[in-house]
């Protein structure tokens, strides 16, 4: 890995997960899934918000998001949860038929050094950790694809990458960083060292115990 250093333009990474009720299947085919592609780069327009990240999976969509300031987490959020479940319902014919995710989003504060990596690579290797393709950088609709074959919807992030990032993503996490990242994400804690996690609690005013579920910025 590069040494690490601190922001560029200063600010937050989060780890943000939004899930379909139920577990329910929200991307049924890849016209689903390239739609909610478009909808990402419509978002990041309305907003100012730099998606450093991103894998949509078949009953969820994992995102890397960094703000230019961290009330636009929120905004980002609801024009495209809202927008996208419209859309869903209108194509199926099922408008008014309850919800289409699963509650709010989970909103993750990241640690920028070795967590933001740790992170991205968590992000990035979900497809191939399902079993969906063998190769990360196989699965269409995933950030690492897109750093391959050129797209409109990343920003650069705080960090750089090594040149071998995608054999990095396809080594995978240890039992350990993925324990530690799934206990986070469980959670809603924010991801990094105690010291770290302690300070992003206390900006957010939040004890420690508490959930940071999507609620930046209110």
């Amino acid at each position: 890995m590069p040494r690490t250093r601190r922001y560029i333009f200063g600010g937050t990474v989060y780890h943000v997960l939004n899930r379909g009720n139920d577990r329910a299947r929200i991307f049924e085919n890849d016209s689903d899934r390239r739609d909610f592609l478009g909808l990402m780069q419509a978002a990041a327009t309305r907003v100012p918000m730099r998606v450093v990240g991103f894998e949509v999976m078949p009953t969820h969509v994992h995102l890397l998001l960094w703000p230019r300031v961290d009330e636009a987490i929120s905004a980002y959020m609801k024009w495209l949860s809202g927008t996208h479940a419209l859309q869903y319902r209108l194509r199926r014919g099922s408008v008014g038929r309850g919800h289409v995710y699963q509650g709010r989003f989970k909103c993750i504060p990241v640690q920028t050094d070795a967590y933001y990596y740790t992170c991205l690579k968590y992000v990035e290797a979900n497809a191939k950790r399902a079993g969906l393709v063998n190769r990360a950088e196989s699965w269409p609709w995933s950030s690492l694809y897109e750093r391959i074959h050129g797209g409109d919807i990343l920003s650069p992030g705080p960090l750089p990458l090594p040149s071998t990032w995608v054999d990095v993503v396809n080594v995978g996490l240890g039992t350990s960083e993925l324990d530690d990242l799934r206990h986070c994400v469980r959670g809603g804690r924010p991801y990094g060292t105690v010291e770290w996690v302690e300070q992003a609690v206390a900006r957010h005013h939040l004890p420690l115990t508490e959930r940071l579920r999507g609620n930046f910025g209110r």
